[in-house]
């Protein structure tokens, strides 16, 4: 019975110790290098046609790094571009066609309305005959019948000219009316046909654009990660396929021990050290703080046996650091930023 006091006594003394600890190095504290990863995946099921990379293989941006496969969009693509073809050629034929007919029309309404013209300018010599013939004639008395006979004939060629005249007037209208309707076909987007090859072209467009997209390229220069699948696997959509971080740490996850009223607030500047490397450090800027309380990494406690609770810290530092993703490092606060009070 004894024992189990001693023993009991023992874990409270050793509790105690540790929490003393944290206690008494509120500004010191342990943290692990880490980066941020890019997930490469793709929004619709495809499958892996061509791996670029391995993992751990370093890359720059803008490198392939993977070559996706999606059979039914290439299926659906030659389908458009058939179709495309297809209407494309129906709108060459018709505009022919049209050309065609429109000409012959054209040539016929000119050819009319020379002919009117003809019948226009004979009538108008005869007419013009006439009037002189009368003229002649009026002081003979003997002639008044033949004169007579003469006058109503010129009336009468003045109505057919009139006539002419008016046909004329027409068919020129006609004429012009056509050109004027073919040039505004020609500006025109109503053609069925038309309306057709804008709708297949947008969607061919579209559909080229998700095929763009099965070429993936590193959005960063870093380290290949994790590489989920083989070439020739099938993947669903959203499924991550492979990783990409940093090649160097970006920030550093620190964690303060839950019963210490921490000073540490966004805008610290703290200085790193590597457990490895205690010599050297490198400073960095308190960018977060968390606002909940969290279980502690077994490697930053002390008896990873013992579970210890805390807030997390998230610190930003210089991409061209010397420390490893996920080394475990030492943090210290170095100049703290004005506030008024205790943060929790």
């Amino acid at each position: 019975m004894k024992r189990y006091y001693v023993v009991c006594i023992g874990i409270g003394a050793v509790l105690a110790g540790i929490t003393l600890s944290y206690r008494n190095e509120p500004t010191k504290f342990y943290g692990i290098a880490d980066t941020k990863e890019t997930i490469v995946n793709a929004e619709d099921g495809v499958a892996i046609k061509k791996l670029c990379v391995v993992q751990g293989q370093a890359v720059k941006a803008g490198d392939t790094i993977v070559i996706l496969d999606q059979p039914e969009l290439a299926i659906r693509i030659n389908q458009i571009e058939n179709t495309l073809e297809e209407y494309r050629k129906l709108l060459r034929y018709q505009t022919k066609t049209n050309e065609a007919d429109r000409r012959q029309y054209q040539a016929e309404q000119k050819e009319k309305i020379n002919e009117i013209k003809t019948q226009i300018s004979e009538l108008e010599a005869q007419y013009a005959r006439n009037i002189k013939l009368v003229n002649d004639l009026t002081s003979l008395q003997k002639e008044k019948r033949m004169i007579a006979e003469i006058e109503d004939g010129t009336n009468t060629l003045l109505e057919q000219i009139n006539g002419l005249k008016r046909q004329l007037e027409a068919a020129e209208y006609t004429l012009n009316v056509d050109i004027n309707r073919q040039k505004l076909l020609k500006n025109t987007d109503d053609d069925p046909t038309q309306a057709q090859i804008r709708r297949y072209t947008r969607e061919l467009e579209l559909l080229q654009q998700q095929r763009q997209q099965l070429v993936k390229t590193a959005p960063i220069g870093g380290m290949i990660g994790m590489v989920k699948f083989k070439e020739g696997e099938k993947i669903s959509p959203f499924d991550t396929i492979l990783t990409l971080h940093a090649a160097a740490p970006s920030y550093i996850k620190g964690y303060i021990h839950e019963n210490v009223y921490s000073q540490v607030a966004v805008g610290d500047t703290v200085e790193v050290k590597s457990f490895a490397d205690m010599k050297q450090g490198i400073s960095g800027i308190v960018v977060g703080v968390g606002s909940r309380i969290v279980d502690y990494p077994e490697r930053l406690r002390k008896r990873q046996d013992i579970p210890v609770w805390g807030r997390e810290v998230l610190i930003k530092i210089p991409e061209d650091n010397s420390f490893l993703l996920g080394e475990k490092v030492l943090i210290s606060v170095v100049d703290k930023k004005k506030r008024s009070g205790f943060l929790r």
